[in-house]
């Protein structure tokens, strides 16, 4: 259960629309996901139902555009899955509502329900943290993941 202290707040999302950033860290084991602050909170509350490690995630001195940052920690291969499942159910549950999802310089929107194209962003997600941890593994990372 996340505690109101736990939960920091943000200026509210544009009407009828969310935006995530997907921010693969690999250097520091985790997926940063920056939100508008309503998707965040329910980004978060979604993927703690299905028992995955994120938290709110903190950065001092930037300027990260009024998003949240939900951290999600990599344990195992399965955690793509459950970010799909948890975007998905977040869409479902705000049905109308278009989620703007960009990775890098790629963006698609969807709503309601995950597309061919979101299951394609997120594996190019998986493979930007996987190639971003092969780097760490080879001593030759610079510790951005992204």
């Amino acid at each position: 259960m996340t505690r109101s202290h736990d939960r920091p707040e943000g200026p509210a999302a544009e009407s009828g629309a969310f935006r995530l950033r997907i921010e693969p860290a690999a250097m520091l084991g985790e997926v940063k996901l920056r939100a508008t602050p309503d998707l965040a909170h329910a980004l978060l509350a979604q993927l703690k139902e299905q028992g995955a490690d994120a938290s709110y995630g903190a950065e001092f001195g930037l300027d990260h555009g009024h998003l949240l940052i939900v951290a999600l920690m990599m344990r195992d291969n399965g955690v793509w899955m459950t970010l799909r499942t948890a975007i998905e159910a977040v869409a479902n549950r705000h049905q109308g509502t278009r989620i703007r999802v960009e990775l890098e310089d790629r963006a698609i929107e969807i709503e309601g329900k995950s597309t061919s194209e979101m299951e394609a962003l997120l594996r190019q997600v998986q493979a930007i943290y996987e190639a971003g941890a092969q780097r760490g593994r080879d001593g030759s990372g610079d510790g951005a993941g992204a």
